[in-house]
C-alpha cells in the first residue's frame, strides 16, 4: 500500500510539473467562443524558432510561453479576457495578440503587446476582426513569473481594461479623519454607460463599488454623485471611478488619492532656549533653517522682544520631519546677529 502511494505522488508531481500541450505552437489550444480555458505557464519553455523578439520590442520577455488561437466569424468587435491569475510572485502574465502563418515570423502582424504586471483580472478589446482569419495568442509569465489562469474569447469584457487611460474628468476628494466623501460631476456623452464602478486600491485591502445613474424629475441622466467611505487602517488609497457600458467595458473617469495618517504622540524636550540678551523694546527677526538641507523653514519677526533669551518649540518642525536645526536671531537696533544650532534625537 505504502509503495502504491508513493507511486501515486509520483505521478502526480510529474504530472502538476509536465508541460502543457500548448507550450509549443504545434499544439496550439484553440478557443471557442464564451468558453473560458484553465491554463498553467508553469514549467514551460520557448520555442525561439517560432517567434520574433523584433516585433514585440521591450514589452514582453519570452520565458515560458503559451498558444492560443481564435478565428471570429464575423467583423463584430470581441474581447480577449485573462482572469484568476494565481502567480509565484505576484507579477501576473503579458498578452500578445497577432496575425499570420504560424511559425512564420515575417508574416506576423502584432495586434497587441501588453504587459499589465498584476495579477488582476484584465481584457483586451480586438476591434474590427477579420472574419475568418486565425488570431493567435500568446501567454507568458511576466518577468518569468510562474502563473495559473483562465482565458476567454467573449462578447464581453470581465476585468479592468489592460491599459489604464488618463482620466477623463476630475473629481473633489474630501478626507476628514477616517470619512472620505468622493464627488464628481457626470455629463452623458454618445456611448451607452449602464452605471459606475469605484474602486479603491491600498497595500492593506481593496473594495469595489456599483453605482447606478441618477435620473432628475425630467428623465434625464443626473449630474452630480456623491461616494461616501470609512477608512480603518493607515496607509494611502487610490479611488478610480469608471464608466461601464452593457459590455463591461471600462472607461477611466476619475482618479483621487486620500492618506489616512497615524497620529503622532507628543514628543518631550522639544523646547529650547537660546540667549540673547537685549534691550527693552527690541525687535528681532529669528530664522530657522534644517543645518542639513539648508531650507529655510520658519522666519518670523519678533515685536517688542523683552527677554534675555528666545525660547522656541520646535515640535511642530520635528513633525514634519525635521531635527537638526541652525537658529539665525537678528537685532534691528544694533543690527546684531548671532546664530546657534540645535540637534533633536530621531524618535518615530
Amino acid at each position: 500500500m505504502k509503495a502504491f502511494f508513493a507511486l501515486l505522488l509520483l505521478f502526480i508531481t510529474f504530472w502538476g510539473k509536465a508541460q502543457t500541450s500548448n507550450d509549443l505552437s504545434t499544439g496550439v489550444q484553440e478557443l471557442l467562443f464564451n468558453s473560458p480555458s484553465h491554463s498553467s505557464t508553469d514549467n514551460n519553455t520557448v520555442e525561439r524558432a517560432c517567434i520574433d523578439e523584433k516585433l514585440t520590442g521591450q514589452c514582453l520577455q519570452y520565458h515560458n510561453d503559451q498558444w492560443f488561437s481564435y478565428i471570429p466569424a464575423d467583423g463584430k468587435p470581441f474581447y480577449v479576457n485573462v482572469r484568476h491569475e494565481r502567480c509565484k510572485d505576484g507579477r501576473g502574465v503579458q498578452l500578445v495578440v497577432f496575425k499570420g502563418e504560424l511559425c512564420q515570423t515575417e508574416s506576423y502582424e502584432i495586434v497587441s503587446c501588453n504587459s499589465p504586471a498584476s495579477a488582476a483580472d484584465f481584457y483586451y478589446k480586438v476591434n474590427s476582426p477579420e472574419p475568418n482569419v486565425r488570431h493567435f495568442m500568446i501567454i507568458d509569465g511576466y518577468l518569468g513569473d510562474f502563473c495559473n489562469f483562465t482565458i476567454e474569447v467573449s462578447d464581453k469584457a470581465n476585468g479592468l481594461p489592460v491599459l489604464i487611460e488618463d482620466p477623463l474628468a476630475e473629481g473633489i476628494l474630501e478626507a476628514n479623519e477616517k470619512t472620505v466623501e468622493l464627488r464628481w460631476e457626470y455629463q452623458p456623452d454618445t456611448s451607452e454607460v449602464s452605471h459606475f464602478s469605484v474602486i479603491r486600491t491600498s497595500k492593506a485591502s481593496n473594495k469595489r463599488w456599483q453605482l447606478p445613474l441618477s435620473f432628475n424629475s425630467r428623465g434625464g441622466v443626473g449630474s452630480e454623485y456623491l461616494l461616501k467611505d470609512t477608512l480603518t487602517e493607515f496607509g494611502n488609497y487610490s479611488y478610480d471611478v469608471y464608466l461601464i457600458d452593457d459590455n463591461n467595458e471600462h472607461r477611466h473617469y476619475v482618479h483621487r488619492e486620500a492618506v489616512l495618517a497615524e497620529a503622532r504622540p507628543a514628543r518631550k524636550n522639544t523646547t529650547a532656549f537660546f540667549p540673547f540678551a537685549v534691550r527693552k523694546g527690541t525687535n528681532l527677526q529669528v530664522t530657522i533653517t534644517d543645518a542639513v538641507t539648508k531650507r529655510t523653514l520658519s522666519n518670523k519677526f519678533v515685536k517688542d522682544y523683552k527677554l534675555a533669551g528666545l525660547q522656541y518649540n520646535f515640535q511642530e518642525l520635528i513633525d514634519r520631519g525635521h531635527y537638526f536645526f541652525e537658529i539665525r536671531i537678528y537685532d534691528y537696533k544694533s543690527k546684531r546677529t548671532e546664530t546657534f544650532s540645535k540637534r533633536f534625537e530621531f524618535q518615530d
